[in-house]
């Protein structure tokens, strides 16, 4: 299945996520994303890539960004993209973040590993997008969106 990954020897599936809860991410995300779109997209009216991409540049910006969420719209990142999550122990599949959960249901996931995760649940969310854009959506930017999951 092509929403299920891998990592420290662990089993993960993405299991979606509500637009509503899509959206809220989203509008926590904006501040960041508003500094980090323009080093990704060309100018103009078509969405297309930046032939003149500076990765160094994006990552400063974007961990600039990351640097002012407040704890309170982390936490909700936190929350709602682990909880889209399940992983797996033996046959079944458990939850990572139960709903009203104070914590991960998993105790072995530290702080690199949320990241990671998160970073890879937003990565689902913007290829769900970009799938179902159609036609909108530019080939270049399918094309570093698959390579990016």
């Amino acid at each position: 299945m092509a929403n299920e990954f891998e990592i420290q020897g662990n089993r993960y599936r993405f299991e979606g996520m509500p637009a509503q809860v899509e959206t809220r991410i989203t509008r926590r995300l904006a501040p960041l994303l508003s500094e980090a779109i323009p080093l990704v997209l060309a100018p103009g009216s078509r969405i297309a890539i930046r032939s003149d991409l500076d990765v160094v540049k994006i990552a400063k910006t974007a961990l600039s960004g990351w640097g002012t969420l407040s704890d309170d719209n982390l936490d909700y990142i936190e929350r709602a993209t682990l909880g889209a999550l399940s992983r797996a122990v033996g046959s079944e599949w458990h939850a990572v973040w139960p709903a009203g959960g104070a914590e991960p249901a998993f105790t072995d996931i530290d702080g690199a590993s949320m990241q990671i995760l998160m970073g890879r649940v937003l990565g689902f969310v913007v290829k769900q997008w970009v799938d179902g854009g159609g036609d909108t959506v530019p080939p270049e930017v399918r094309t570093v969106i698959q390579r990016l999951h």
